[in-house]
C-alpha cells in the first residue's frame, strides 16, 4: 500500500541519520528497498576492480566471510567495503523515493568507475 507523507518522512530522517553514523553494517539491516539493495550491490562490484565476486549473493557471502574473519585486514576491508555499499545504498533510496539523491542506477551499458581507491589486503 502507499506510505502516508509522515511515514515517508520518518523513513527519509532515519537514512539520513544512518548515513551519518561512522560505521553502519549492512549484514544487521534489513533490506528496507531491496531494488536498491540489489542495484547497490551490483554497482559497488562494478566498480571495484579486480571484481571481487561475480555475483550479489557472491558478494554477501564474502562481506560474511571478511566481517568473521579474526583477520584484520580483512576486517579492514569489511568497513570500507560496507561504508562505500551504504552511502550508495542510501542515496539509491534517497534517490528513488524523494528525488534527493545522485542517482547511481546505470543506464543499461554505462560503465562505471570507482571514484576512490578500496582497501587491496596488502601485506
Amino acid at each position: 500500500g502507499e506510505e502516508t507523507a509522515a511515514a515517508l518522512f520518518d523513513r527519509l530522517l532515519l537514512f539520513v541519520l544512518l548515513s551519518q553514523m561512522d560505521r553502519v553494517d549492512p549484514l544487521t539491516l534489513s533490506r528496507a528497498d531491496a531494488q536498491c539493495w540489489e542495484s547497490s550491490s551490483e554497482l559497488l562490484l562494478e566498480m571495484r576492480a579486480p571484481r571481487i565476486a561475480d555475483t550479489v549473493p557472491a558478494f554477501w557471502d564474502l562481506m560474511v566471510f571478511l566481517k568473521s574473519s579474526g583477520n584484520r585486514k580483512h576486517g579492514a576491508l569489511f568497513w570500507d567495503l560496507a561504508q562505500v555499499f551504504w552511502d550508495l545504498y542510501v542515496d539509491c533510496v534517497l534517490s528513488r523515493n524523494h528525488g534527493l539523491g545522485r542517482r547511481h542506477l546505470a543506464q543499461p551499458g554505462e560503465r562505471i568507475t570507482a571514484s576512490r581507491s578500496l582497501i587491496t589486503d596488502r601485506k
